[in-house]
């Protein structure tokens, strides 16, 4: 009987029953993962604490980097279009030429000024040497070595950004009576002694007098106006006190975007019989400036922000290991409590991604912070990509989950029964 029930089943029986007595490897839930991982991180908070900060460090150098270059680099291009990109300057050449004088007529400057897009244009020239200057007629010893003396029309100040402190500019009728004034500027006149209350100062070029008249504010980093003494344009065209001048130049304030075209019409309108005497100085795009500033500084401060991300993952990574070498015998014991390679692996990787994740949104904080710190301290316009900002805790949590993949191997290799055998 019993051998016709043992022929009569199906002959994968025998095998359907061997399969089920195997016992099966229980599955770690994810959410169990996260939150073993969870309770191991607060097991060990000083620890965490102090890896969560090294990845926060590098995250912050990286962002703040790109925060403070792409701020100064705003900056840098908004202060050369307020500055430069509106200045064009037009050289006249130093022998007759064409028809071209090296010092042309004072009514030359009306012909620029009737271009479009300018808006202050005036004739400049620079005294060859530097001659001698003195409060006293019988001075012999120069008390202005580092200035120069420079004939210039008052458009011409006003073209190069220049304000009147005290006094008053030249007029027309300083320059068709070719009165011996003169203006300084504040440095020149706080080292000649020039105040307010002496009343109708004089200044002594080569022994010659020129009533001091004004004294303006130089604008800042133009070094032909600092420390100067300024006379009528006539002076260059008459040469008095044994002065020499260099040839002269066509100072013109356009309007912002039109440095280019005036630049182009200028000579012609200068010059019509021979405009190619005369050489424009147009500044470059301030676009191109800016696009060249961020990309130089950028780059350079990238690599640093980079290595300090990758000190941070290194930390991460090594106290990931020591805590591997530490935990054997809770490793061990899971491993021999039926928990698979996979789940030990994993609830390392997800400790590396929670402390990387965690140290990327503080960095975020930290470097916003020291970016708009910075950029308030300098006056700067703070300047952040929003992505970038955003994308802070994602970028730390890759780069733990990358600092974390060694370690995670390392554990996932433990032999349970070495560690048990061993106790450790």
């Amino acid at each position: 009987m019993s051998r016709r029930r043992r022929a009569s089943r199906p002959p994968g029986a025998r095998t359907d029953r061997r399969r089920a007595r195997k016992p099966q490897r229980p599955h770690t839930h994810p959410l169990d993962l996260l939150a073993q991982a969870f309770l191991a991180l607060a097991g060990r908070r000083v620890r965490t604490l102090l890896t969560t900060v090294g990845i926060a460090v590098g995250l912050a150098a990286a962002l703040a980097t790109l925060g403070i270059t792409a701020s100064a680099a705003s900056a840098v291009s908004d202060q050369f279009d307020a500055l430069k990109a509106t200045q064009v300057t037009v050289k006249y050449p130093a022998d007759p030429a064409g028809g071209v004088q090296p010092h042309p007529e004072p009514s030359a400057a009306g012909k620029a000024r009737e271009l479009n897009g300018v808006r202050a244009a005036g004739l400049l020239s620079r005294a060859a040497d530097h001659p001698l200057v003195s409060r006293l007629a019988t001075g012999t010893e120069n008390e202005l070595p580092e200035g120069t003396v420079t004939a210039a029309q008052t458009e011409a100040l006003r073209a190069l950004s220049a304000t009147l402190d005290r006094g008053r500019w030249f007029d027309a009728g300083h320059e068709r009576r070719r009165d011996r004034v003169a203006l300084l500027d504040t440095a020149a006149a706080n080292r000649l002694t020039v105040d307010g209350a002496t009343p109708n100062p004089t200044v002594y070029i080569n022994g010659t007098a020129f009533t001091i008249i004004g004294v303006y504010q130089a604008p800042a980093g133009n070094t032909d106006l600092t420390s100067a003494v300024v006379l009528p344009y006539w002076a260059a065209r008459a040469a008095p006190a044994k002065l020499e001048f260099a040839p002269a130049e066509m100072v013109i304030h356009t309007d912002l975007g039109a440095a280019d075209q005036v630049g182009s019409e200028a000579p012609l309108a200068l010059a019509p019989g021979a405009p190619e005497k005369l050489a424009a100085l147009v500044p470059p795009d301030p676009r191109s400036l800016r696009q060249g500033v961020e990309s130089q500084t950028r780059a350079l401060f990238l690599g640093l922000a980079a290595v300090s991300l990758g000190v941070g993952a290194l930390g991460v990574s090594n106290t990931s290991y020591v805590s591997v070498l530490e935990r054997r015998a809770e490793i061990g014991l899971r491993r021999a409590l039926g928990a698979s390679r996979r789940a030990v692996a994993g609830q390392f990787c997800v400790e590396s991604g929670l402390v990387g994740a965690a140290g990327g949104a503080l960095g975020t904080v930290i470097g916003i912070q020291i970016t708009a710190l910075t950029c308030l301290a300098k006056g700067w316009v703070v300047v952040l990509d929003p992505s970038l900002t955003a994308a802070g805790p994602a970028i730390g949590l890759v780069v733990g989950l990358l600092a974390g993949l060694y370690p995670a191997v390392a554990a996932a290799r433990v032999l349970p029964a070495e560690t048990l055998r061993a106790g450790v």
